[in-house]
């Protein structure tokens, strides 16, 4: 079958688009708050109708005002969703009636000349379906009145969507298995956004200077060299004592939840501010959840003049924390595409590491050299013997070494072994954990 439809969700700030977005899709992707104008970006997600899969887009709330500083930005979001849509869901709320912003919404839905349902949101029991009345006025097809809220009439649009050819949806078979997600996470302002649109070439998140400007977690899906690659790109993660209103603590949160949702995390570093405690934070939680991570140190083209090399800020952040020894790190620069390029072949190969478990006699073989080199030292009078090794998990590679006393290994003998495992065996990139039991 073909490719997957589009269907953009548009209109202005606070109509509802982010809760019909929410019910399309099934879950909790948009973030919906009183606060106008919360969805600043273009969001995907998908959802499914009658076994069709469809994915959605959901965009910023359209304003023709001059004082919001992201207004020409989400215009070109919502030009940017419209040309890459199959299908458009035009939104207007019917508990407000028509506004100006309506009309050059219509303009735009008319120009595109592509396949849309004007629906009337909040007309949330059958006496408000009068509500669709001033909507005739916009000289669009006859409106449909929904309710996001309770799910009223949303059937009927994605019903006449798919009744047009362009919009047959796509098949959950037809879906590709073999892709990589990849999370971009790290500090406020790093650059995230701006590494992600250097990726897939195109303004894809809104790129502010104002810190914690993207506040979702977006997820695009691009095409590299034949491979199917999602990236989530997150809110900025930081400390929770900074968060203080409900929207940045439900991002930060979301941040967990797509690092958890990936393969392979990049985590952003700002080569002016050099490595921190708050980044020190971020990379031990991607380790602990047994994440493989590629790091990024971004923003590189600034250190020009500052006379300092890529290998005294390795050894920096190595004294800082020194299991970073252990991942990739490549200096670049998003806004003068340094290295970028090589962004997405290093995170290709540490996804692809390790796609087979190291077998059980080459560990073993191992096993007897290493602790031939440097055995556990005796303790309590008992003498310590690691009997065999295996590994037991994939992702993340487990190693489990069976011992009479497993209970005496010290946390250095542990260091000791994985070290060597690392020095062995081609583990750049992959968190890898050690469990020494009985037996």
């Amino acid at each position: 079958m073909g490719k997957k439809s589009r269907i953009a969700i548009i209109g202005r700030p606070n109509v509802g688009k982010s809760t019909l977005f929410n019910r399309l899709s099934g879950k909790r992707t948009s973030i919906v708050d009183q606060v106008e104008g919360v969805t600043r970006d273009r969001i995907y997600s998908s959802g499914e109708w009658l076994n069709k899969g469809f994915d959605i887009i959901d965009t910023g709330g359209f304003v023709s005002s001059n004082e919001d500083i992201f207004n020409e930005k989400i215009k070109e979001q919502i030009i940017e969703a419209l040309n890459e849509c199959d299908g458009i869901i035009f939104m207007v709320d019917g508990k407000d009636g028509l506004n100006p912003n309506d009309s050059h919404l219509a303009k735009m839905v008319r120009h595109s000349s592509k396949n849309y349902v004007l629906a009337v949101n909040k007309c949330d029991i059958p006496d408000h379906n009068d509500r669709i009345i001033p909507f005739f006025s916009l000289g669009l097809k006859e409106p449909v009145p929904i309710s996001g809220l309770n799910g009223a009439g949303v059937g009927d649009v994605l019903d006449t969507l798919f009744a047009h050819e362009d919009l047959q949806g796509q098949d959950f078979e037809d879906i590709d298995e073999e892709s990589m997600s990849i999370s971009i996470v790290g500090m406020p302002n790093v650059g995230k956004s701006s590494i992600l649109n250097a990726l897939i070439q195109k303004e894809q998140a809104i790129v502010s200077n104002i810190a914690g400007t993207t506040r979702d977690s977006i997820d695009t899906h691009i095409k590299w060299h034949g491979h199917s690659i999602k990236i989530v790109d997150t809110a900025g993660l930081r400390k929770k004592s900074k968060i203080d209103d409900d929207i940045e603590y439900y991002s930060s949160l979301r941040a967990v939840d797509s690092l958890i949702r990936s393969d392979v995390v990049l985590l952003v570093i700002d080569a002016e501010k050099g490595f921190t405690k708050q980044e020190k934070t971020i990379a031990s939680e991607i380790i602990r959840r047994g994440k493989r991570m590629v790091i990024l140190v971004n923003k590189w083209d600034l250190t020009a003049n500052k006379n300092i090399s890529a290998e005294t800020f390795k050894e920096e952040m190595f004294h800082e924390f020194h299991l970073l020894q252990y991942y990739p790190i490549l200096f670049v620069s998003a806004l003068t595409k340094r290295r970028i390029s090589n962004v997405l072949s290093e995170t290709w190969t540490v996804f692809e590491k390790q796609r087979n478990k190291i077998g059980t006699k080459v560990l073993n073989e191992w096993l007897i050299k290493t602790v031939r080199k440097y055995p556990p030292q005796a303790l309590q009078g008992k003498s310590i013997k690691l009997k065999f090794m295996d590994q037991v998990q994939f992702s993340p590679p487990i190693f489990a070494f069976f011992c009479n006393y497993p209970k005496l290994i010290t946390v250095a003998y542990k260091r000791y072994l994985h070290n060597q495992l690392r020095e062995s065996f081609d583990l750049d990139g992959l968190t890898i954990k050690l469990s020494v039991r009985k037996g």
